[in-house]
């Protein structure tokens, strides 16, 4: 998995030892034209313009690239403008402007907003490479994969860097006839605000940072996430949340990445229609399975369970989250993975200067990959994080012009800082160290969330943290008491006699009433996981057996699905927040079938082996975000 991408849609640059070819500080800006601004397609309450800027700014290189740009018809008093920079590198911005204008309403009461395509995404002269664009696997981005987009991409590849896009803006702002621009990014974007306000400082109003990159940008090998992982897994296991799944989830990751280095754990999946697919996965696959986990939060909690069983050799809970992880296509201008290609090898520090020749990079790869503290590794090895690096991924990239960060000071400005604690490719420590260097930032760490806090915080803690940023007002710590997260699934049994009887229901007779009730739940997680992925969720398969459908907006159609191998439920359920309503059949052995009734509020009654049992409703409830429950509930 080399360097992920900070962020793409609901999804990711330092060693030693670079010399750039150019550096930001003499990117000069153009001389931006008036924009002439017309009718968005499609879009009401939207304006648009395109901006013709230079290909390359040292005029070595001819061309230009026009940069679409939206912004609100609305007018505001003093004609203050608010620039939302999206993620990736490689994310499209414009045709996502209407819903950046909802999620960040707060912000544009006395701001206009302005979104725009950065060089290279969206309409802005977009890149493809093919191969690459089309692949749906957990880990994309090969050295070989990325030698084969330069390729297709030309000499024209060397000019995608972040300094690239930081001069762009500055001739935006030129054009809208603006001094200042209140400036927010979100992953990747951030990193863009941050430059931008190092080499233009005296024309940024305020910063609004989301799901932070550091302020060297992304260590090539990728230590902050490495680094960061252990505290992001006890404190997702916090308060005895695992419980009855593992005793140490840093210690379950580092044994089954380990045992994956060496042989992948290879088992079936099932699909919709109820045929089991074989399916693998490696160490590298691992990894990324669990940074995926930042953008769904139904997917980060089965994690732990799903390690977990796979240490004990139960490789179905783990290879179901594949798809999940994976997500759907992903359109050429919704994120650009050659974009994101060329932006990864040209900001980078990397272990390399980017003109080395190529037979000579592999040693300084390991020099530098030596060099590292073990705690920065996390719990992956060497060679595993060597294999996951930007550092490996730029390996076989030509030779080129490189751009470094600027190492100007951050401007003294207001500024709101946004991080979920939970977050693994911009995990917290980030923010914090931004922070440091911004003497009037306000860090707002938000419990329980993963990436990208404002379109996915749930409490409302983000929106009241934004209202009180640009309204001035004291922000105090607007999300202590706030969590998104959803707590972790329970540890799928290999054998329902390795379940826990419910109490009440003793034995096997128990065992079995754990395994029907945990069916249900578990065929709800899987809808969840399934359709905050991005893909669709109108069916699935069990665990170990059978399918599910959904039946209207909050109905499931059950058809002998296990999540323990030996118990398989048939029927239909409705769930609201996580309470059922509905009647099921259970087929288990030793003559424990019955039949169960959910009663929402009331738990589950029914007859199994023809004993009656009971569980109240605390019992039977789906896991639902806390801060849905409070908003919703």
């Amino acid at each position: 998995m080399p360097a992920p991408p900070v962020q793409m849609v609901g999804r990711r640059l330092l060693a030693a030892a670079l010399t750039a070819v150019a550096a930001l500080a003499v990117l000069p800006a153009s001389a931006p034209g008036a924009l002439k601004w017309r009718s968005c397609e499609g879009e009401q309450g939207f304006e648009c313009a395109i901006l013709r800027v230079p290909l390359d700014r040292s005029g070595a290189v001819p061309g230009t690239v026009p940069l679409h740009i939206t912004r609100e018809r609305r007018q505001v008093r003093g004609g203050r403008v608010y620039v939302s920079l999206l993620g990736g590198p490689g994310q499209g911005g414009v045709a996502a402007a209407p819903f950046i204008a909802d999620s960040m309403a707060p912000a544009l009461l006395r701001h206009r907003l302005v979104v725009i395509d950065q060089r290279g995404t969206g309409n802005s002269g977009v890149l493809r490479c093919r191969h690459l664009q089309r692949l749906r696997l957990l880990n994309p981005v090969t050295a070989t994969l990325s030698a084969q987009c330069a390729t297709e991409l030309g000499e024209r590849r060397q000019f995608y860097a972040t300094a690239d896009s930081v001069a762009d803006l500055e001739d935006v702002r030129q054009a809208l006839g603006v001094d200042k621009l209140a400036i927010q990014g979100t992953s990747y974007g951030t990193y863009v605000a941050q430059q931008y306000a190092r080499m233009y400082p005296d024309h940024v109003e305020s910063l609004v940072l989301d799901s932070v990159v550091g302020p060297e940008g992304v260590d090539p090998f990728l230590t902050e996430s490495w680094g960061a992982t252990p505290r992001i897994l006890r404190e997702n296991c916090a308060d005895d949340a695992c419980r009855g799944i593992t005793e140490d989830p840093v210690a379950d990751l580092r044994a089954l990445a380990a045992a994956l280095d060496a042989k992948r754990l290879k088992g079936v999946v099932i699909d919709g229609s109820g045929r089991g697919h074989p399916t693998q996965l490696g160490a590298v696959g691992l990894a990324t399975v669990l940074v995926e986990g930042d953008l769904n939060s139904h997917l980060r909690a089965a994690i732990p369970g799903a390690i977990r069983a796979g240490v004990q050799g139960d490789a179905a809970p783990l290879l179901r989250l594949i798809r999940p992880a994976v997500g759907p296509a992903v359109g050429l201008r919704d994120l650009s993975w050659g974009l994101f290609a060329a932006t990864t090898c040209a900001d980078n520090r990397l272990p390399y200067p980017l003109e080395t020749p190529i037979p000579d990079r592999p040693a300084k790869i390991a020099e530098a990959l030596a060099a590292i503290p073990d705690e920065e590794l996390g719990p992956f090895n060497r060679g595993l994080v060597e294999r996951m690096s930007a550092a490996e991924q730029c390996r076989l990239w030509p030779p080129g012009r490189a751009v470094l960060p600027s190492s100007n000071p951050l401007p003294d400005v207001p500024a709101l800082i946004l991080n979920g604690r939970l977050d693994l490719r911009t995990p917290l420590e980030n923010a914090q160290a931004v922070a440091a260097q911004l003497p009037h930032a306000t860090l707002i760490p938000v419990p329980g969330n993963g990436h990208d806090e404002i379109d996915t915080d749930l409490s409302g803690c983000v929106a009241r943290a934004l209202f009180r940023f640009f309204t001035n007002r004291r922000i105090g710590e607007a999300c202590i008491r706030t969590s998104n997260a959803v707590p972790p699934a329970p540890l799928p049994p290999a054998t329902f006699k390795a379940l826990d009887p419910h109490r009440g229901a003793p034995g096997d007779l128990g065992r079995v009433l754990r395994a029907a009730v945990e069916t249900v739940l578990d065929v709800r997680e899987s809808f969840y996981m399934t359709a905050d992925a991005g893909l669709q969720a109108t069916r699935g398969g069990g665990l170990r057996a059978g399918t599910w459908r959904t039946q209207g907006q909050t109905g499931f159609v059950l058809r002998g699905v296990a999540w323990a191998p030996e118990v398989k439920v048939t029927g239909r359920v409705t769930s609201r927040l996580g309470r059922f309503d509905g009647t099921v059949r259970v087929r288990a052995p030793e003559g424990l079938s019955g039949h169960l009734r959910f009663v929402r509020g009331h738990g589950v009654t029914g007859v199994l082996g023809g004993r009656r049992v009971h569980l109240p409703a605390r019992a039977v409830r789906g896991a639902v975000e806390p801060a849905l429950v409070h908003v919703l509930g």
